[in-house]
């Protein structure tokens, strides 16, 4: 059996990403890794007004990227055991690239990504990220439908 000590685990709000999460949640604890939250949002929280947490971008597009983070990384660690050991991770940038990137600077032993169904004009369009890093990885990758 593979030594896993840190397994990352995408996480972006949506069913799929804490789906996977409570995945990593089991492996954690029967590999007694650190599960390692990562968030990453295509804008940083350098667009939000520090005094009133409001984006000058349009709410539509984003809101306050740091209300944001702050909410989803609450709800990740609301669903996780007490016991497990977690670390966050907020990047700004391209997801799969910082994904990527990610697991190699913080030598990642495993990761654990949800995946959505996308339609097929929407994945010619936008790709699916849980694809692309399936293919670029260096290292295991569970991915969770």
């Amino acid at each position: 059996m593979p030594n896993i000590q840190r397994i990352v685990v995408p996480i972006n709000g949506t069913a799929e990403s804490f789906k996977a999460l409570s995945l990593a949640s089991d492996l954690a604890k029967i590999h007694q890794a650190q599960i390692c939250l990562l968030l990453v949002t295509y804008f940083s929280t350098e667009t939000d007004d520090k005094s009133t947490y409001s984006s000058w971008l349009a709410t539509p597009l984003t809101g306050s990227v740091s209300h944001y983070v702050e909410t989803i990384f609450t709800r990740a660690k609301d669903l996780l055991p007490s016991d497990i050991n977690i670390s966050t991770h907020h990047l700004s940038g391209q997801p799969t690239s910082k994904i990527l990137e990610f697991t190699k600077t913080h030598n990642i032993d495993l990761i654990v990504m949800g995946c959505r169904k996308l339609s097929l004009f929407s994945s010619i369009l936008n790709g699916s990220t849980s694809r692309q890093i399936l293919e670029k990885s260096t290292c295991p990758i569970i991915i969770v439908k």
